[in-house]
């Protein structure tokens, strides 16, 4: 029966790791959704007051929102709303639609593009960006490509919240000369007024005769720039006035600022460049391969003339992570193996409880698909972490049984019997590793969530390891273990050097635990130190989140001084390209000039394979200083993470902390003083900020009773400066492929001086005559704002910032808290958002975690062992490990970051494991030997002493892989492997001898109480 039901687990379990879906990280996220509305050519004050204020109102009354932060820039608002982490997203998008529908009354009527909401986190990267290049074909026809055949349909597959075309749709641009608008006697309004009414598409309706019933169809829509040209928009003395005699018609770009370039070995050509973005939770991978699939289905309907560029996809790393963690995996398995071998010296004897490690592995693959898991970088973590632990249960018996057969019982009895002696503490071992972690459960937030997944996975594997270990081990124990007769006719050169290899250990470890009775005191003096100097290195380590890795890439933001015009921004980026096309490490990349605003630019860096180049930090700093000697201009480089936990708006760096209050003056007044002393500070990087409010702005006061004196109003008025400057569309042309825009303008000449506003004319409704624009307003030179934010609807400044290399985040967060109390004014709220603000919920969790699991243990252990003392005995353990671990940390200067944390975590349900061995054996010789306490204790640590170094060196040996960096992207769970390696030398050297010592004390306690 046993066989059957291990054959059903193998085959259940290798059908479900094919199944399991495979990303970075547990698909748990903020429930994080983004409004949007655009308005062309609207302040940011705009739409800050008009648009966004009437939207975060409603908004806020939605239950379970955490955040509402918005962004409001020239025309354009960006809402992001993130939620409770146990918030449905269905549900919350449902909340969300209701309230902008309730909103829809409040905003601007002739808002030509409402709010319309994704499910999408801007913060977190796109996870795929494919470039289109094309050296004959023009770019909007390049755009009409990518976005309407590629992107609309990505965006239909499950998973894509939003793809987004960095490039422009193809617009006809109406570009007139104010003077020959004067000459001819027409005005702006009057050549709108004319396109709209030449430009139409009405319902025609149809015939309906006896027999046929034939469809109207009118041409009444103008199509092409030439049609444009030659339309007629006024008659004056007779003769008509066309498009061409006041301006001219052109098939230009709706947005004719941004240009992008894609740069490779072979040179610079042009690219419209698609971002797909994923939902919150989504899996990666399996997105990136619905990608590709439709990618090769579109390929026969793209011309020749288009080439398609994968820039980069963050499935390549997230698989080769996994690819690498597997194989860490079965390395850590066959190193434990041969630690095995080592010890016991037999090929048969090793097997035995060598079957536990892939049976435990793949049974749990059976827990992870019924839970709906993934196989990600913590999942496959937890299970090559286990493998260094879950060998335990199977040696513990093993050993036992066979120890049974060395003093002359059967294999069958010996294996009834020393499995039903050792079943206890099987029972205990198992237990008490669970109430490690169980805690993890309840950590709160977005890091507790995610190490749910993790403890879960771990908890599963430690149970089915321990049953197995209680059934099959047993069972070939019986079959396979030859007699002690047999084993006496014949010993391999294996077996005779494994027995001398333990009994030569056995005998030092007796001499030294026989010396060491005759020093309690210093031992226990040891002991009692190292409880210290852990408490003082929990102090002292900075810790750090979730450390750098190397993905091969970055993003590139470049800004200039505000009010910077689109023409000077494009000679910047093209300064830029040639710093960045000459780095050595740099494969391609994507450049792209007045992204948003005029003033910025975006580069999207795509590196060489890591065998070919420096590590992306180093390339970083490279860049960094070239970059810095371009005058004019500001860079600042944000390393894509395998893992990114970013929430809330789109950031140019790494981490965030926001500024806040009711007072907008008081909160830019302490942001720019908060900005001096950062960028001085040399453990701060790439810092920048939202803080645009020194823009210059031409302010014009309307002159009202001049213009009433004309019958001209306001209205009239700011529809002169919209038809001139805005790029606002005053007619729409269909097509059976997209719409596109009719957009009204000045010549682009006309566009660059303030004062061609006085060559702008209006039309006097009481008299029909010209009157000039400045007869009914006066203008001057001044500053403004081009970008307005709000964090749940009050003012606020976001800093964005980067760390220098070797920084933990701790110091910079710690350094922050100073510069905040010295120079951010009264009234003003200063905290860390996005990542920053998870590091400080998870550092705050992670004390109250290390408490609550010793806590745990105690609590288990008590109960098993019915006794208060015993449990204290057994976690005298895990002094000497964390004070190991830690010190191992500070050896290689490296942080207490979240992996080296988990590491302590773990460490903690190892090495108690210890105890427990050595503590219920000295108990057993009590119950049933009568023997005394100290010669219990020493009998208990001389038997256990084979298992526990075998155990031992088997958890070291399995997380080897991880502490020596192997695979791609290691170095983050570097410090984890490194904790736990450092933690269980300096147990094992100490606590093989404090413990008994600490077991003879309380125990000798114990009787007195009694007594």
């Amino acid at each position: 029966m046993t066989t059957l039901a291990m054959v059903a687990i193998l085959c259940a379990g290798l059908l479900c790791y094919y199944l399991l879906p495979v990303s970075s990280m547990p698909n748990v996220n903020f429930p994080t959704i983004n409004v949007r509305a655009t308005f062309p050519g609207a302040l940011p004050e705009t739409m800050a007051n008009s648009v966004a204020l009437p939207l975060e109102k409603q908004f806020m009354a939605i239950p379970g929102l955490r955040i509402v932060s918005s962004n409001n820039t020239l025309g354009m608002t960006s809402i992001v709303l993130q939620f409770d982490i146990n918030k449905d997203m269905l549900t919350a998008a449902q909340d969300v639609q209701e309230a902008v529908s309730t909103a829809l009354p409040y905003l601007p009527p002739n808002i030509p593009y409402g709010p319309v909401y994704r499910k999408v986190n801007p913060a977190q990267q796109p996870v795929i960006y494919i470039g289109l290049t094309s050296r004959t074909m023009p770019r909007y026809d390049l755009y009409t490509y990518a976005n309407t055949l590629i992107g609309q349909r990505i965006s239909m597959l499950a998973g894509v919240s939003q793809v987004t075309t960095y490039g422009s749709v193809l617009a006809v641009r109406i570009q007139v000369d104010p003077a020959k608008l004067v000459n001819h006697d027409v005005t702006l309004a009057e050549v709108a007024t004319a396109v709209r009414n030449e430009n139409v598409f009405l319902a025609t309706g149809q015939l309906d005769g006896t027999i046929e019933a034939p469809i109207i169809s009118v041409d009444g829509e103008l199509e092409k720039a030439s049609d444009y040209e030659n339309m007629i928009i006024a008659y004056r003395n007779g003769t008509p006035v066309r498009v061409q005699d006041v301006g001219r018609a052109v098939e230009n770009f709706q947005n004719n600022k941004i240009l992008g370039q894609y740069v490779d070995s072979t040179g610079a050509q042009p690219t419209v460049l698609l971002a797909i973005q994923k939902e919150p939770g989504a899996n990666t991978v399996a997105i990136a391969e619905g990608i590709y699939h439709l990618l090769d289905e579109l390929k026969d309907q793209l011309p020749p003339a288009i080439e398609t560029h994968v820039l980069f996809d963050h499935s390549i790393p997230v698989k080769a992570a996994i690819h690498d963690a597997i194989l860490t995996l079965v390395l850590a398995l066959l190193l434990v193996v041969l630690v095995i071998y080592i010890f016991l010296g037999k090929i048969a004897d090793t097997i035995i409880p060598s079957l536990v490690l892939p049976m435990s592995v793949i049974g749990t693959f059976i827990v992870m698909y019924a839970l709906n898991f993934t196989l990600d970088n913590l999942s496959v973590l937890a299970l090559t972490l286990a493998v260094g632990f879950i060998i335990d249960d199977a040696v513990v018996v093993l050993e036992n049984i066979i120890r049974r057969v060395e003093r002359g019982e059967t294999p069958l009895e010996a294996s009834l019997e020393g499995s039903r002696e050792i079943g206890f503490t099987i029972v205990s071992m198992t237990l008490s590793l669970l109430a490690v972690f169980i805690p993890m459960l309840f950590m709160g937030g977005l890091i507790g969530k995610i190490f749910s997944e993790f403890a879960i996975t771990l908890a599963a594997i430690t149970i089915i390891s321990g049953l197995i270990s209680l059934t099959l081990t047993p069972m070939l124990c019986s079959r396979f273990i030859p007699p002690r007769s047999a084993q006496k006719e014949q010993k391999s050169f294996m077996e005779k050097l494994s027995d001398k290899f333990n009994s030569s250990m056995r005998n030092g470890y007796e001499k030294m635990l026989v010396k060491v009775f005759d020093h309690k005191f210093t031992a226990l003096l040891i002991g009692l130190l190292c409880l210290i100097a852990t408490l003082f290195m929990f102090y002292y380590l900075p810790t750090d989140f979730v450390p750098n890795e190397d993905v091969g890439f970055f993003a590139v933001y470049t800004q200039e001084r505000e009010g910077g015009s689109s023409y000077r921004m494009l000679d910047f980026e093209n300064k830029i390209i040639d710093v960045i096309k000459n780095e050595p490490g740099v494969d391609n990349f994507v450049a792209l000039s007045s992204v948003n605003e005029y003033r910025k630019g975006l580069n999207f860096v795509h590196l060489k394979p890591q065998e070919d180049r420096k590590p992306i930090t180093t390339i970083i700093q490279n860049l960094y200083e070239k970059l810095n000697q371009i005058e004019g201009v500001q860079s600042f480089i944000k390393n894509i993470p395998l893992i990114d936990l970013a929430i809330g708006q789109e950031s140019r760096a790494a981490y965030q902390f926001a500024l806040q209050g009711i007072h907008a003056d008081s909160i830019y007044t302490s942001a720019r003083r908060l900005l001096e002393q950062m960028r001085l500070d040399p453990i701060f990087q790439g810092v920048n900020s939202d803080l645009e409010i020194d823009t210059p702005q031409i302010n014009v006061s309307i002159l009202r009773d001049q213009a009433s004196q004309y019958g001209i109003t306001a209205t009239d008025v700011e529809n002169a400066f919209s038809l001139s400057y805005s790029g606002n569309l005053i007619s729409l042309i269909q097509t059976p492929i997209d719409q596109y825009n009719v957009i009204l303008e000045l010549y682009p000449e006309y566009q660059r001086q303030a004062k061609t506003l006085n060559e702008i004319w209006l039309r006097s409704p009481l008299n029909a005559s010209l009157v000039p624009l400045s007869a009914t307003m006066q203008w001057e030179e001044g500053l403004g704002a081009t970008s307005v934010n709000h964090i749940n609807q009050f003012p606020s400044v976001t800093i964005s910032f980067n760390l220098a290399p070797d920084v933990p985040l701790e110091i910079a967060l710690t350094r922050l808290d100073e510069l905040t109390r010295q120079h951010v004014e009264p009234g003003v709220s200063a905290q860390p958002i996005g990542a920053a603000k998870t590091f400080n919920e998870s550092i705050k969790s992670s004390g109250y975690l290390l408490i609550l699991t010793v806590f745990s243990i105690y609590i288990i252990l008590g109960i098993l062992y019915e006794s208060f003392i015993h449990p204290i005995t057994i976690l005298t353990t895990l002094p000497p490990a964390t004070f190991g671990g830690l010190l191992v940390l500070m050896i290689f200067g490296l942080p207490l970051s979240m992996y080296s944390f988990l590491g302590i975590i773990l460490l903690i349900g190892i090495v108690k494991k210890n105890g427990i061995m050595i503590v219920d054996f000295a108990l057993e010789n009590v119950r049933l030997r009568g023997m005394n306490a100290k010669d219990s204790i020493i009998d208990a640590c001389l038997v256990r002493f084979r298992p526990i170094m075998m155990t031992t060196m088997a958890a070291i040996v399995g997380v080897l892989p991880i502490a020596l960096g192997f695979g791609a992207n290691a170095e983050a769970r570097r410090p984890l492997g490194l904790v736990i390696i450092g933690g269980l030398l300096i147990s094992q050297l100490i606590t093989l001898f404090i413990t008994p010592i600490l077991y003879l004390g309380l125990e000798e306690v114990s009787e007195r109480f009694k007594k």
